[in-house]
């Protein structure tokens, strides 16, 4: 179904990716574990069966809307991942911000643009885990490292394992906090537990 109206979706999807702001997501968060639920009865070996099953849910699935669109991502066919990850932020999937934001950052399939990327990452930090992730970089760079450790900590709690294993880093060189090998050993360990990963729980991957 979804195949049916991408191209039609193109246009409309530039022109909403303006933010909205200080965003309220309550209502994303109570919907989405439904969604998320749904989508992932459609994981299989079989990944065109899989990738068909996304295509069938995605006119109520945000979820799939953006596993179809990180599938198109993955095929290098950036404009079309674009329009995906457009649609599901439009109807209030706000994981879809740390994905535009990697398509501005890195201008796939989009103009370069480097503040709008950090704003769609700053938009959701407080929510979604990978967005806060990808924004601690950012305040490393600004030397902002109160703000990195928040980020990351916020991160690896929800299981983002680069955000833990980053910590470890962090925690055991003491470039930037006070070393400490309790708290290295500890996201370490955090991280080398493959069982829960927040890529495979919201991405499917």
């Amino acid at each position: 179904m979804l195949k049916s109206t991408t191209k039609l979706l193109v246009t409309s999807a530039i022109a909403s990716i303006l933010l909205t702001g200080c965003n309220n997501y309550e209502q994303s968060l109570k919907v989405l574990p439904t969604e998320l639920a749904q989508a992932n009865q459609c994981i299989s070996q079989d990944k065109e069966f899989e990738e068909n099953c996304y295509d069938l849910i995605s006119y109520k699935n945000t979820i799939a809307i953006l596993r179809l669109g990180i599938k198109k991502y993955s095929e290098g066919k950036y404009k079309d991942a674009f329009t995906l990850y457009t649609l599901a932020q439009q109807r209030g999937n706000f994981y879809a911000n740390a994905l535009l934001s990697e398509l501005y950052l890195k201008g796939r399939g989009v103009v370069k643009n480097e503040e709008l990327g950090i704003d769609l990452l700053k938009d959701t930090k407080k929510v979604d885990p990978m967005a806060a992730y990808k924004l601690s970089f950012y305040y490393l760079n600004e030397k902002d490292y109160d703000e990195v450790i928040e980020l990351l900590t916020f991160a690896a709690n929800n299981n983002v394992k680069n955000a833990q294993l980053e910590l470890s880093k962090i925690y055991a060189n003491g470039k930037i906090v006070k070393p400490d090998t309790q708290k290295s050993i500890f996201w370490l360990e955090k991280f080398e537990n493959k069982t829960n990963s927040f890529m495979m729980k919201i991405y499917g991957i």
